[in-house]
């Protein structure tokens, strides 16, 4: 009998199982959540802005969180006002209203393969067809590839790319073929949707956004701060560019506005000049739990599979071996209880090999040892018995 594929929905159930190891869904550590600067945002906005924190307030998003994202932005090399900046709820919200904005059914998407599967998701909902580009760390596609895709018919109606840190591959777009490839979509009249969700997480190697070579007629940006602040808070955002009245009004008739305390805490917690350190935190935390892995995998593999440090975040993609294998090791890993995801989900067609998604944040550093290496033992026994 086939497996029913794994959603988006079963994986954020999972997370608060305390009798399973959980390597699978993309979610940070909640022992890393900056309290003390979150409590004094709260504390704070209550003090002094209670009445605007709890009233109706604009579509976009509350003003004062705007102007901190303008801020937090700059050192980016993001140079925007905050009327051109959308607040959503989380990185899902923005993408949701971004493709919903641009697309319909029947249009043409090219994009990463593999993608993110709450992107796929979203785009199957719409009904949209896919032209894929090959993705991996160190495989990463140059400017003649997507040039290669774009050009192909029929003409597609929106480019989507996680520039950097693109998950679940970890791959990240050099910053040298950034302009290009605005430049490229600008003259064939192809937007592009850019995700920088995973980009703070790189450190001082980060590249600038695709937007920051744009004047916002080509690159629509989508990001947010779960993956680095809090992800309880919901807290995305969008730089629609000239789209931007068009997205404020698909949104605002979904849901009228986000949720306002939440956006007040995040833009105090902006201000408080906070941010930058705990990046620093969570880049030395995370590079030390990808190496403790990566340092089982290396030895532990069996032969034919192969994982490459994306030298940021806190996920790693072990691909090899053929494509059926996934669905047995996902089960018999969490017969075990450990948690980890067949990479199927993460592809608009079905893959040539098998291929995994391990994260490495959520566990403590013990269960993740344990986790990865009882992944390792099922893997090497499931490929055992195929010889």
């Amino acid at each position: 009998m086939p497996v029913a594929p794994i959603r988006l929905l079963d994986l954020m159930r999972q997370t608060e199982d305390p009798k399973v190891i959980n390597l699978a869904a993309g979610i940070p550590s909640s022992d890393f959540l900056p309290l003390d600067a979150l409590k004094s945002a709260v504390e704070g906005e209550l003090a002094s802005r209670a009445r605007e924190m709890f009233s109706y307030h604009r579509p976009e998003g509350a003003a004062k969180l705007r102007e901190a994202i303008q801020g937090y932005l700059a050192p980016r090399g993001v140079a925007v006002a905050p009327s051109e900046v959308l607040v959503t709820t989380g990185c899902t919200g923005a993408l949701a209203t971004m493709m919903s904005t641009i697309l319909k059914k029947g249009d043409m998407v090219v994009c990463e393969a593999p993608l993110y599967y709450g992107q796929l998701e979203l785009l199957r909902a719409i009904g949209v067809k896919f032209r894929t580009v090959n993705t991996a760390v160190g495989q990463e596609p140059d400017p003649t590839r997507w040039e290669k895709a774009l050009k192909a018919k029929p003409k597609p109606k929106l480019l989507l790319v996680t520039s950097t840190l693109s998950n679940p591959s970890g791959a990240t777009l050099k910053e040298e073929w950034r302009p290009k490839m605005v430049e490229m979509c600008r003259k064939m009249g192809v937007p592009i949707l850019e995700d920088d969700i995973y980009g703070d997480l790189l450190g001082r190697a980060r590249p600038k956004p695709l937007r920051a070579f744009d004047d916002g007629s080509t690159v629509l940006y989508v990001t947010s701060f779960s993956k680095t602040v809090a992800p309880g808070l919901r807290i995305g955002f969008a730089l629609p560019g000239k789209w931007m009245d068009q997205a404020a009004d698909w949104q605002c008739r979904q849901t009228i506005h986000g949720g306002v305390p939440p956006e007040y805490v995040a833009g105090a917690f902006l201000r408080s000049g906070r941010m930058e350190s705990h990046l620093e935190m969570l880049q030395s935390v995370y590079a030390k739990r990808r190496e403790l892995a990566l340092g089982i995998l290396s030895r532990e593999l069996p032969e034919g599979f192969r994982v490459e440090d994306p030298k940021g975040g806190y996920m790693l993609w072990v691909r090899g071996g053929g494509a059926k294998v996934m669905d047995q090791v996902t089960k018999q890993c969490l017969d075990q209880g450990v948690a980890v995801v067949g990479g199927g989900i993460f592809f608009a067609n079905p893959p040539k090999e098998a291929c995994f998604r391990l994260n490495c944040a959520r566990a403590t550093p013990e269960d993740l040892a344990r986790g990865v290496g009882i992944f390792c033992e099922v893997l090497k026994s499931v490929m055992s018995r195929k010889k």
